[in-house]
C-alpha cells in the first residue's frame, strides 16, 4: 500500500515538474537570450487546442550553402544553423554543422533539403535558383489573445506586403524564443489594442 502511494505521489511530482521546466527554459532563454530581427510574412490561422495565433512564415528559412553542400546534408538531419547579421541589422542563416558551434549565435534544428525559387523568364519558360539548405524553423506561431488576434492579423498581413513586419526572436544555447512581432518599429500587441 505505501509503494503505491510513493509511486502515486512521484507521478504528481513528475506532472508537475514537466511544465514548470519547460516554462523555465523559455523564460531564461527570454531573459538571457541573443536578440534576432528576421523578416516575415504572416497569416492568422486559430489552433482549437492552444487558441489564436500569427503564423509567421519566415522569409529566409534556409541556410545559404551551395547546391553541392546541401545535396551532401541527408533530409532530416539534426545539426546547427548559426545566424549572421545583413547589413540591414535582419538575421539570416550563414553556415550548417552537426556539431554545436562553440561562439555565436546558433539554432538548434533540421535539414529540409534543397530550397528553389522559381523565376519566370518568359510566359511558358521558367528558371531554377537554388538557395541553400532548407531548415525546420521552430519559431513560427506567436500566440495572442482571442480578441486582438483577428486584427493583429489584419495589420501583419498589409504590413508583409510592404515588408515592414519582422519578429523579434531571443536565442540562447540553440533555443530560440519569440519575444514580439514588429511592424514599423512598433510591437503587434500595441498596434492590435488600438480601436
Amino acid at each position: 500500500m505505501n509503494l503505491r502511494i510513493i509511486l502515486f505521489g512521484l507521478l504528481i511530482l513528475a506532472q508537475i515538474a514537466v511544465p514548470l521546466r519547460m516554462i523555465q527554459q523559455r523564460e531564461t532563454v527570454l531573459r538571457e537570450g541573443a536578440l534576432f530581427r528576421f523578416k516575415t510574412q504572416p497569416i492568422d490561422p486559430a489552433d482549437p487546442f492552444q487558441g489564436r495565433y500569427v503564423w509567421l512564415r519566415i522569409k529566409e528559412d534556409y541556410v545559404r550553402l551551395s547546391e553541392v553542400e546541401t545535396e551532401a546534408v541527408d533530409y532530416n538531419t539534426r545539426g546547427y544553423a548559426t545566424v549572421s547579421i545583413d547589413e540591414h541589422g535582419f538575421a539570416f542563416f550563414d553556415s550548417w554543422s552537426t556539431e554545436r558551434p562553440t561562439t555565436g549565435g546558433y539554432l538548434k534544428t533540421r535539414a529540409l533539403g534543397q530550397q528553389i525559387e522559381w523565376e519566370t523568364l518568359f510566359e511558358n519558360e521558367r528558371s531554377r535558383m537554388h538557395k541553400g539548405l532548407r531548415i525546420d524553423i521552430p519559431f513560427t506561431r506567436y500566440y495572442m489573445d482571442e480578441a486582438k488576434a483577428p486584427r493583429a492579423e489584419r495589420i501583419a498581413r498589409d504590413a508583409s506586403r510592404d515588408d515592414t513586419c519582422w519578429v523579434a526572436v531571443r536565442i540562447l544555447n540553440g533555443q530560440a524564443v519569440i519575444e514580439d512581432v514588429m511592424i514599423e518599429g512598433q510591437s503587434i500587441r500595441d498596434l492590435s489594442a488600438v480601436e
